[in-house]
């Protein structure tokens, strides 16, 4: 049976990818009085994917891989290929750790949590590796833009999913649903915590006011700049894999994954899947909402104003979680 979820959890990951992304751009556009993505494709792969818009994320991959790959005289080639397939793998990997509303693989085990951080983190880490082999000068200034942004970012993200894991006295993300659903989701019993994590998931996906790193009028495409062709569609798959995985584990933290029922039952999975990807898709609406109203910092803006204000939301959640582990008031 172990083959099931070894199979599926990466797809799931990945069409639930595209499907938020396809919100993220369509509700972007829509705030700027656009039409969004239209569906646009080669008439021999009509039959094949059909007309729906929502499949656009998928075909700019399909395009991108028959495109030709372009590699810089001035990269270090070895560097430069491999980083996108580390990034992909990892976020893979990182899929299985995810509730899909109790449809999990890896979210059963004890200290998951930590490994998962550390997927993640790995993700954007070969993102940077691989620009930095570009040798590109427009790659090399997105990258110590990501590079100040991920080290503040990545405090964000730590210290709001460990105000679960204290809460709940687990570092299993099955136990924290499971303390979730014994009393009660803890986005209502610490907001702030839930708070500091949308921050994180808008750092780690490069949505305004935090694309500094990408920030196309500036530079071009920041850290991925000089990729092109299957590595360029490797790094958009691995980006919206990494889309589903940071909104799930938001579920999974704070609104008890999505669980209706026990997972006992292929008929209780299916209703806790579909409660689950509803939770998300409210979740990629309200992160939507803010990359569409938001301007853009600037880099030093964006590490202050981290530092200021979201930095003492995250350590205040932090304390009300220790508050109502080990003095009862919740």
């Amino acid at each position: 049976m172990i083959f099931i979820p070894l199979i599926l959890i990466p797809i799931i990951s990945f069409l639930l990818g595209i499907l938020f992304t396809y919100e993220i751009r369509k509700i972007f556009a829509r705030a700027q009085f656009r039409f969004g993505p239209l569906m646009s494709m080669y008439g021999e792969l009509k039959p094949l994917l059909g007309t729906s818009r929502l499949l656009q994320p998928l075909y700019d991959i399909l395009k991108l891989s028959y495109k030709e790959t372009i590699i810089p005289k001035s990269a270090n080639k070895i560097l430069f290929k491999i980083s996108p397939w580390i990034s992909f793998l990892l976020a893979l990997i990182a899929s299985y750790f995810i509730s899909y509303g109790g449809f999990t693989l890896l979210g059963r085990f004890e200290l998951n949590i930590i490994f998962l951080i550390y997927f993640i983190i790995g993700v954007t880490l070969f993102w940077l590796l691989g620009a930095v082999a570009s040798g590109s000068p427009w790659s090399e200034i997105g990258v110590r833009r990501e590079a100040e942004l991920m080290f503040t970012i990545e405090v964000l993200l730590i210290l709001s999913a460990f105000s679960s894991a204290v809460q709940a006295d687990t570092l299993s993300i099955k136990g924290i649903i499971d303390a979730q659903l014994a009393s009660y989701p803890y986005v209502i019993s610490n907001p702030l915590a839930a708070l500091s994590f949308i921050i994180a998931i808008l750092g780690k996906l490069h949505l305004k006011p935090f694309d500094i790193p990408d920030a196309e009028v500036e530079i071009v495409a920041g850290p991925f700049t000089e990729y092109s062709g299957k590595y360029l569609a490797l790094l958009y798959a691995s980006k919206y894999i990494l889309t589903a995985i940071l909104v799930g584990f938001f579920i999974d933290l704070f609104l008890a994954g999505g669980q209706l029922l026990p997972p006992v039952s292929f008929l209780n999975l299916v209703i806790n899947f579909i409660t689950f990807t509803a939770l998300c898709l409210i979740v990629t609406f309200a992160i939507s909402l803010i990359h569409a109203l938001a301007p853009r910092f600037r880099i030093d803006q964006g590490f202050n104003w981290i530092l200021t204000r979201a930095w003492p939301i995250a350590v205040l959640s932090i304390i009300l979680s220790i508050i109502y582990r080990f003095i009862g008031v919740m």
